[in-house]
């Protein structure tokens, strides 16, 4: 059995979950490879590549995006997501840091709690926090959620923490972790648990 870095791992990991999650739409198998391409490059960015390394990938992204524009309107379902371009919410990271918070008591070390969260945050195609004073994602994530917890975060963020956070107590205690890791529990537009 062959080992990869962690790194190399997580964009396995990232790619195999696009694989067995969407399906080729229409046939169109540049679809699928644009969403993995996000899918690495944004991997990249949160383990420390600088924005000048991921210029040809980037490129290529666009390139690809205007390979697949066409005249004709996008139908609502297929446009793009505004999570893929913008920074994620206040309100999504107060979720996550719940979820990190949950890992963190259930015995895991913070920053392979934190590495977790964001890995799952980028399959699902959010990107990172962007203030931080670090390049990796994950660290951003911590920071971000000890600046919350401290009290330097908006106040519907720390409102959304807090009752996500008596939310995931109501789960049972022996399934509460196996149903963030295999849920989607951090995504509000879900059916209610």
């Amino acid at each position: 059995m062959e080992t990869f870095s962690p790194s190399a791992d997580r964009i396995g990991a990232a790619l195999r979950a696009l694989r067995d999650t969407h399906a080729t739409e229409d046939g169109d198998v540049a679809a699928l490879g644009a969403k993995c391409l996000r899918a690495v490059i944004t991997q990249l960015a949160a383990d420390g590549v600088s924005a000048d390394d991921l210029r040809p990938l980037v490129d290529l992204q666009i390139h690809l995006g205007d390979m697949r524009k066409s005249p004709q309107p996008i139908p609502a379902a297929k446009t793009r997501e505004r999570r893929h371009s913008s920074a994620p919410s206040p309100v999504l990271l107060a979720r996550a840091a719940a979820v990190l918070d949950l890992l963190v008591k259930s015995g895991q070390d913070e920053s392979e709690a934190a590495q977790a969260v964001m890995r799952r945050l980028v399959v699902a195609g959010v990107p990172p926090p962007t203030k931080g004073g670090d390049a990796r994602g994950w660290r951003r994530l911590l920071e971000w959620r000890n600046s919350l917890l401290q009290g330097f975060g908006p106040e519907d963020a720390l409102h959304e923490y807090r009752t996500f956070t008596r939310e995931l107590e109501e789960i049972p205690p022996g399934e509460r972790v196996q149903k963030v890791l295999e849920g989607k529990l951090w995504d509000r537009r879900r059916t209610p648990r």
